[in-house]
């Protein structure tokens, strides 16, 4: 998981990344043109402006929508990026999760690549395994298993 920022960053939407550096004078008008429609001195003192900007931003339906959907963004980056340093491709992992019967959302599995990267290596592993045996196709085929996986096929045969 050693680059695993780099990576996420090259994912990373241009509306979240961090804007060029500006003065303090246009960044405060940014917000104020943000509160202009609020009353009182919540629309032009800088500092209740920022805070109830703030509140506003969490309590509107669409900002928690946008947070949810920003979070899920980045567990899928995450994930994508975990995956493909160790060489297998996203589409195909979490297909054979599922056929493994490991019911784990992306957010679980973006903390294990992150916090946990030998379990998640292992859960790389399995997949590996499990796709080589049961896929039919000329890139489950070429897809070579692990050798520390054992599984019900290798175990019947």
């Amino acid at each position: 998981m050693v680059n695993l920022t780099q990576i996420c960053m090259k994912y990373m939407p241009v509306y979240l990344r961090r804007p060029e550096k500006r003065s303090v004078y246009f960044r405060r008008q940014a917000v104020f043109r943000l509160t202009g429609t609020f009353y009182g001195v919540s629309r032009n003192v800088w500092r209740v402006a920022i805070k109830k900007w703030r509140k506003t931003m969490e309590y509107k339906p669409e900002y928690r929508q946008l947070r949810a959907q920003h979070k899920y963004d980045l567990y899928s980056q995450r994930l994508l990026a975990a995956v493909e340093e160790h060489g297998f491709k996203p589409e195909y992992f979490l297909s054979t999760l599922t056929k493994c019967n490991v019911e784990l959302d992306v957010k679980t599995l973006a903390h294990l690549a992150i916090y946990e990267p030998r379990s998640f290596e292992s859960l790389i592993d399995v997949a590996k395994t499990v796709f080589h045996e049961n896929g039919s196709n000329e890139i489950s085929r070429n897809c070579k298993p692990v050798d520390s996986v054992l599984t019900r096929g290798m175990l019947s045969e």
